[in-house]
């Protein structure tokens, strides 16, 4: 009989071949990786929704900031967009004939610039929170849904999650009340404790891999992704 180590051997080696075909030398992004995000980094995490319409990724549902010990996993902060901005940004013409007068973390991804809209975001929760930011994660609906196929099952608030994310986070406001940032929190912390009873963070890693190649996660700067996974990837494997 094969050992559950031997075939967690062979599902790494997957990932690393999957990582080389994408053109990324992984010896070095891990050393690379290890020298940038070696002690405590935040990740600032943009949970987006497509379907508001904008020349943007889309509008921010709901933000957090991930923290990393030595590539580990540490405390997650729920960063809530409504209200938010900071006073020094004028929001341009188009988003004030929406009948806003700042420039919102909700509108943060407003423009084509993905660049550009990740660091407002950034300025955004460092003015709202007193927390600088390494890099940022740009998550859409499509990505949220293949990491719950992943880890699953997962609840939140009590519920299994058996439909896509989008519709059972509308489903989880209309029937229970919740807010959309509360619907949203309670589904993040369900995939967090999912990820980490499950046991299956070899099988993360290769979903988040998988979907960035897709598109369906974003990072900026766009070189963070394959030191980030590289290292932070198989320093919670072997944890």
């Amino acid at each position: 009989m094969v050992s559950k180590k031997k075939i967690v051997l062979v599902i790494l080696l997957i990932i690393i071949a999957a990582i080389a075909a994408m053109g990324i030398n992984f010896y070095s992004n891990y050393q690379q990786g290890k020298s940038s995000f070696s002690g405590t980094h935040n990740i600032l995490v943009l949970c987006t929704d497509p379907t508001e319409p904008r020349a943007g990724v889309g509008a921010v549902d709901m933000a957090f900031i991930i923290q990393l010990n030595n590539g580990k996993l540490g405390e997650v902060t729920p960063v809530y967009p409504g209200g938010l901005y900071d006073p020094s940004m004028n929001p341009p013409a188009d988003l004030r004939s929406e009948g806003v007068d700042h420039w919102y973390l909700h509108d943060s991804l407003w423009t084509s610039s993905l660049e550009e809209g990740t660091q407002r975001a950034q300025q955004i929760v460092k003015y709202s929170t007193g927390t600088s930011t390494d890099i940022v994660v740009v998550v859409t609906p499509d990505a949220i849904d293949a990491v719950i196929n992943a880890v699953g099952p997962v609840y939140s608030n009590g519920q299994e999650v058996t439909s896509d994310s989008l519709s059972f986070l509308r489903n989880d406001q209309d029937e229970n009340g919740a807010t959309r940032g509360d619907a949203i929190e309670g589904l993040a912390d369900g995939i967090i404790n999912a990820t980490r009873s499950s046991g299956k963070k070899v099988e993360l890693i290769g979903v988040l891999t998988d979907q960035y190649a897709k598109g369906n996660i974003q990072i900026v700067p766009g070189d963070a992704f394959q030191k980030l996974i590289s290292y932070a990837g198989i320093s919670n494997i072997i944890d």
